[in-house]
């Protein structure tokens, strides 16, 4: 028994319905106006009703007829937008990106408004903390990440390096600020931090503030350097440290929603972009 192809019969008569003949609808689909006329024969018959009448002049569309070429249209549109949510179609629907405070404030939201007009379909979703997310274990489709990475099943594109630098407000207090928590990389050690937090752009805020001396990403103090709001501790050691966004699966085949996400940022949010952008005047 042949298999029906029922996507082919719904595309042909649909271009039958649009050309308005079985030649023109035959000519668009490159098949005989006999093949045309035949396929739309099995297909009243499986059908069990009469889609449209022919004459030698033109063909009327039925009732039924009408009807099935209208689901047939939310059919096809529904198949479409299927495979540009999964497949290498437009940028569209949710990406959630697990990110950093001071990634999201100082890097990502500037350049985020051209991402958006760019993908207008696209929507993002933000969750913010300095903590290390498990993407196979939470709804994560993207992370920034910064430090050096283990080795894992993780792919990985560079964001670029940022300078840590020691800094304090001018006349403010000379105590040491610090993380809340462990920090792998023993750049962030700080001597007994005499005030705490969880995040790197609230060490930051704290320090504007003269609470004491942070170290922190210089993307999240260069504004407040140049105006002299903040100043780097002098013979403070300056370290780097590496940022990438990461994510599951291979690049060549992650969705076009998540494809062009990574793309963008890996070209546009990069932590170290001011320094690029000077190094270039």
């Amino acid at each position: 028994m042949r298999e029906t192809n029922r996507l082919q019969e719904m595309d042909v008569f649909l271009a039958v319905v649009d050309d308005g003949s079985f030649s023109a609808a035959a000519l668009t689909r490159q098949m005989t106006p006999s093949g045309v006329s035949k396929m739309m024969t099995r297909l009243e018959q499986r059908l069990g009703v009469t889609l449209m009448r022919r004459t030698t002049r033109k063909i009327h569309f039925t009732d039924e007829g009408i009807a099935f070429a209208r689901s047939a249209r939310a059919i096809f549109a529904a198949l479409d937008q299927a495979e540009r949510e999964v497949g290498c179609g437009a940028v569209a629907g949710v990406v959630r990106i697990a990110t950093s405070s001071a990634y999201a404030n100082h890097i990502l939201a500037p350049i985020l408004p051209g991402l958006l007009r760019q993908h207008p379909e696209l929507e993002i979703e933000l969750l913010i903390g300095d903590g290390i997310v498990d993407l196979g274990g939470q709804p994560v489709d993207l992370a920034v990440r910064a430090g050096p990475l283990p080795n894992s099943t993780l792919r990985a594109r560079s964001l670029g390096v940022s300078e840590i630098v020691t800094v304090r407000a001018p006349d403010g207090m000379t105590g040491n600020l610090g993380f809340a928590y462990a920090r792998r990389d023993p750049i962030w050690q700080e001597p007994a931090p005499r005030v705490r937090a969880t995040d790197g752009n609230t060490l930051a805020a704290l320090a504007l503030h003269g609470n004491g001396t942070a170290r922190v990403g210089r993307f999240l103090v260069n504004d407040a350097l140049a105006k002299g709001a903040l100043e780097i501790v002098p013979d403070s050691p300056v370290a780097r440290e590496e940022f990438h966004i990461v994510y599951l699966g291979k690049a060549d085949t992650l969705p076009a929603r998540l494809s062009g996400v990574v793309t963008y940022l890996a070209c546009n949010g990069r932590v170290d972009r001011q320094a690029l952008d000077l190094a270039a005047l």
